[in-house]
């Protein structure tokens, strides 16, 4: 049997906390929910820092200081689960984290200033199985409800639900085995004692170098978005609209359906730059930008295609279905005026459109549904053409 001192992994827990703490202290992003994780983990990992003081107290006050390391423990645990949560998307309010850390902390002190042994002992059995149960639940349904996966994701589940185990099993020894109870306050059973006190040592670090490994990925998940989309509106760049357009098109080659290619420009905006200044005109673009994806289903591509020109790829069911849509985007973009910093601002839009054709190549399609926005522009603006009607006009 493995001998293993549990005040000794108390402190590796602890020096590895705040060998964690320093590693995630250095990663910085410019994305706020990573960064507001990011700020969770180290308040876990500073929590969980206080184990150290078991090992360097006096002998004498040992006791006293190991109820309330593990009370910080038990908040810093807390803080894990309200991290992985936010890590995933998943916003808590931060009155209910906040509150949530501090009950988990104050029901372990108070059980161990007031309660006996047996009610300290078994206050810690199920504080720490509820939660760590409880985020290993949480970190499953969140990496199921997610579709596509990281393995940092996965591996953060599997670390969760190894550490819940444990703790599962020994809230059934608490409660089905009598004292006495061991001074370290884990009442497992012999062959127990090496995996828990290891599990303990180690926790902080493999945390740590997971959500380094799980934000480094959705960093660079981060940057290819970045490279696929316009920065000033949001919509996709010329370059994302290709790479994605391609493999929508690739789709609806297999689907009995339609692809309505829109060509969309606004109209005289150099006459908006000049009179109100490009700090308006980026407003305007901003705000037919977000007029248009409001009415688009979700599965359309909408593009900033260059100045104020954008491009929408669309399934729909059939032609009239691709004009009622054109027609509704200009018609919104019509009647509701950009609210930008001077005030509001009147702008119209003319809209090419044109459909897939067979065999023919997305930039043919854009080609098709420029020569159709041409002929919206040149006969009077603030319409929409088809490509069939714009070919008889010429």
């Amino acid at each position: 049997m493995l001998s293993i001192d549990v005040f000794t992994c108390y402190a590796t827990a602890g020096v590895g906390s705040l060998a964690g703490l320093g590693l995630i202290g250095m990663v910085r992003t410019d994305h706020q929910r990573l960064n507001y994780a990011l700020g969770l983990f180290r308040w876990a990992l500073l929590c969980l820092a206080t184990l150290v003081a078991v090992q360097i107290c006096p002998a004498d006050a040992r006791g006293l200081v190991l109820k309330l390391a593990i009370g910080m423990a038990g908040a810093g645990v807390a803080f894990l689960a309200w991290a992985f949560r936010h890590l995933n998307g998943r916003r808590t309010p931060p009155w209910v984290g906040a509150g949530f850390v501090t009950l988990v902390a104050g029901l372990l002190w108070l059980a161990g200033l007031l309660g006996s042994d047996q009610v300290y002992v078994r206050t810690v059995a199920l504080v720490f199985c509820l939660v760590s149960v409880g985020m290993a639940i949480d970190q499953g349904l969140l990496t199921l409800s997610a579709g596509k996966t990281h393995g940092g994701d996965v591996a953060l589940l599997l670390a969760a639900a190894v550490f819940g185990l444990n703790w599962v099993v020994m809230v059934y020894w608490t409660f089905t085995q009598p004292g006495p109870y061991p001074g370290h306050w884990l009442h497992i059973p012999n062959w127990l004692v090496p995996i828990t006190g290891l599990s303990f040592a180690l926790l902080p670090m493999m945390v740590a170098a997971l959500v380094l490994a799980n934000v480094n990925a959705r960093m660079a998940q981060q940057l290819r978005a970045r490279a696929l989309s316009d920065d000033l509106t949001g919509a996709l760049s010329r370059r994302g609209l290709r790479e994605l357009g391609e493999r929508m098109m690739a789709l609806q080659a297999s689907q009995a359906q339609v692809l309505a290619v829109l060509m969309i420009d606004i109209d005289f905006f150099k006459d908006v730059n000049d009179r109100y200044g490009h700090a308006v005109g980026d407003d305007v673009l901003r705000h037919v930008t977000q007029s248009v994806r409001d009415h688009l289903r979700q599965d359309a591509l909408l593009a900033r295609y260059g100045g104020e020109e954008f491009s929408v790829l669309l399934p729909v069911k059939s032609r009239l279905e691709g004009q009622a849509i054109a027609e509704r985007i200009r018609n919104i973009v019509e009647l509701s005026p950009c609210e930008s910093r001077l005030g509001d601002v009147r702008v119209t839009v003319s809209i090419g459109l044109a459909f897939h054709q067979a065999n023919a190549s997305l930039e043919e399609d854009l080609a098709r549904a420029d020569a159709a926005l041409y002929e919206a522009k040149r006969t009077g603006r603030n319409r929409v053409v088809t490509h069939e009607n714009a070919a008889v006009c010429a």
